[in-house]
């Protein structure tokens, strides 16, 4: 491999990666793989093992080992898995995770991937709400009770905790780009903001990334920009007022937001009105389906186009960056419903996972992008400093040593250009939602495509839970009765 006609060193390409030895991206396809295909043991085993590691993507082993035994219905095991991952979050909620990194040597001016994987507003709700119908499933109301009052907690918590890691890896990204910079003799904070911005709104720039990722630099992921319905998980509303209700809690706010999220789910908004009303529900099912697999990501490297860099071109021996764009995946099914002797009803859909994700990677976007643009900018500048210097000195062998120099500095450069592709890939693509009267009989089914789930529903209230993250996966179901 070459950078303009510079050989990259054999350390530089071993920095890049490490030979024999199976990545994050390795593991996580090989997950999807076998979930998909309904072998929701098989990930556990290496998850689970890697969960147990110190590390900066322990987090993340948590959660898909946690989601892997959730779905295996090994409770003992999801539980152990999501009350570790929970203390994870809990140590990035004193520190966010790009000022724990702030020890390193100059982390930022490498890739977000150096710093520890710490989640975002969805993995944490997830985390609670599985954990909360594992606890429901076996009769622990008390400890799903406090499950989703902790999800409804850090649903409140969602812009401020992305204002916290927002702030934090800006000061950490300056402090670091400043540092190279004046090691290197690159160029000064000053200079590099204007071209930063320079970058950031160039019209051109702007819509191939808007055109791979999806990403508009001028619009997307703003914080300021978004409403309630960009960043609320309906789904955890919509199931901890259920349960609340069911348990007679003094609740009316979680209903009423799922039925203003979501005012085209009939059974959202009606049991928002019938709450209100008062009482509570007699021989009645809810049945929630979460369908698919959300959005993961994918790498993309590019060329900064050289005009956005503000040196002579022929100084900058490799300026290439790599972002990560969504890879939106399939449905479990293309249709849903649910047979009693009396009705079918199609399910409705309840919450848009795909959409919350999204959101999600628009703010971690808006960030990481800016962030990729000032790492290029710096090691480019560093790399013309050293040209510049190489042509003004008459020594052979300095010019040669400033040349070599020059073509390390290129090499690190390629070496460290990665995207952070990790995030918990296991969680659903949508959440369905339908409620009818339980059967005399108790006998209820639900119809996956051409496929019948056999549900038989003992007296009183039930929730019920299913999940098929592919077409070809057994639904799991989870069954909740209210006496």
């Amino acid at each position: 491999m070459t950078i303009k006609g510079w050989t990259i060193p054999a350390a530089a390409l071993a920095l890049a990666s490490a030979a024999g030895c199976r990545t994050v991206k390795d593991v996580m396809d090989d997950y999807e793989a076998a979930i998909t295909a309904g072998d929701y043991a098989k990930p556990i085993a290496e998850t689970s093992k890697l969960a147990g590691e110190s590390g900066d993507t322990q987090l993340l082993w948590q959660l898909l080992a946690g989601s892997a035994m959730y779905m295996a219905d090994d409770r003992a095991g999801a539980r152990r898995m999501f009350d570790a991952a929970e203390e994870s979050f809990a140590r990035n909620d004193t520190t966010s995770v790009f000022a724990q990194g702030a020890e390193g040597a100059l982390a930022m001016m490498t890739n977000d991937r150096e710093f520890s994987y710490d989640g975002g507003g969805q993995d944490r709700i997830f985390a609670c709400l599985y954990k909360s119908i594992d606890m429901m499933a076996s009769g622990d109301a008390a400890g799903a009770r406090v499950e989703l009052n902790r999800a409804s907690r850090y649903q409140a918590n969602w812009l401020y905790d992305r204002r916290k890691d927002i702030d934090a890896a800006a000061k950490k990204m300056e402090a670091d780009a400043d540092a190279y910079a004046k090691r290197e003799k690159a160029s000064p904070q000053g200079d590099r903001s204007r071209h930063v911005a320079k970058a950031m709104g160039d019209a051109s720039f702007g819509a191939s990334i808007k055109e791979k990722c999806g990403f508009d630099p001028a619009t997307s992921g703003d914080l300021g920009r978004l409403a309630p319905k960009d960043y609320m998980n309906v789904y955890a509303a919509h199931l901890t007022g259920v349960f609340r209700w069911l348990n007679g809690d003094s609740d009316l706010n979680h209903l009423r937001d799922a039925a203003t999220l979501a005012p085209g789910c009939a059974a959202a908004v009606r049991d928002h009105r019938e709450q209100t009303r008062g009482g509570r529900p007699s021989n009645q099912v809810w049945i929630y389906v979460e369908d698919g697999l959300c959005p993961c990501r994918e790498e993309w490297r590019l060329d900064l186009p050289l005009v956005l860099i503000p040196y002579l071109n022929r100084y900058v021996l490799y300026a290439g960056m790599a972002l990560p764009y969504l890879r939106y995946r399939t449905q479990g099914a293309a249709s849903w419903s649910v047979q009693t002797p009396a009705e079918t009803v199609q399910m409705e859909q309840l919450a848009n996972i795909d959409a919350l994700i999204k959101t999600e990677y628009d703010v971690y976007m808006r960030g990481a992008l800016a962030r990729e643009i000032t790492r290029v900018i710096v090691k480019a500048s560093a790399q013309v400093a050293l040209g510049i210097a190489a042509d003004n000195t008459g020594d052979w062998k300095h010019k040669l040593a400033i040349r070599a120099a020059q073509a390390g500095a290129a090499a690190f450069a390629a070496s460290v250009t990665a995207a952070d592709l990790r995030c918990w890939s296991a969680l659903p693509k949508t959440v369905l939602v339908a409620r009818v009267p339980r059967p005399v009989d108790g006998k209820v089914s639900v119809i996956a495509d051409a496929r019948r789930i056999e549900l038989d529903l003992p007296e009183g209230n039930a929730m019920v839970f299913i999940r098929k993250p592919g077409p070809a996966a057994a639904p799991v179901v989870k069954t909740v009765v209210f006496k």
